[in-house]
């Protein structure tokens, strides 16, 4: 994000080399708005990583009530860069290939995840 998505709104331009206190400001709210949205995906979905030993979704299902609430809250953290409340957030509405490159880091630190989750429990023969 503050190497391409930030820069984007500011031609270019990284943050350390930014004069203008509002194009700072700007960049500093994009890049908010993005860490945001990427660590609230990241997070609400380990939950179905680290939940249980078993494989997820091949060998174990969340409730029914987790996988809502989950595809809820992404949904509308997702938005809170795009709403009113936006503004007093600090936040910055986002392109929208920004979310091509956040499924992908998503998925990339999922893998991660699972494969991390294999060698604890083949160290420790158990899950936590």
């Amino acid at each position: 994000m503050y190497y391409f998505i930030a820069p984007m709104f500011t031609s270019g331009v990284l943050f350390h080399n930014l004069t203008d206190p509002s194009l700072k400001n700007l960049f500093i709210s994009v890049f908010q708005a993005g860490w945001f949205i990427e660590s609230m995906w990241s997070q609400t979905l380990i939950i179905h990583l680290i939940r249980t030993e078993k494989k997820p979704i091949i060998e174990s299902n969340a409730s029914l009530t987790l996988t809502i609430l989950t595809l809820l809250g992404i949904v509308l953290l997702t938005l809170i860069p795009f709403s009113p409340l936006a503004t007093p957030l600090g936040f910055s509405p986002l392109p929208h290939f920004y979310f091509i490159g956040l499924i992908i880091i998503i998925f990339l630190y999922m893998l991660l995840t699972l494969y991390i989750k294999k060698i604890y429990i083949n160290k420790y023969k158990e899950l936590l």
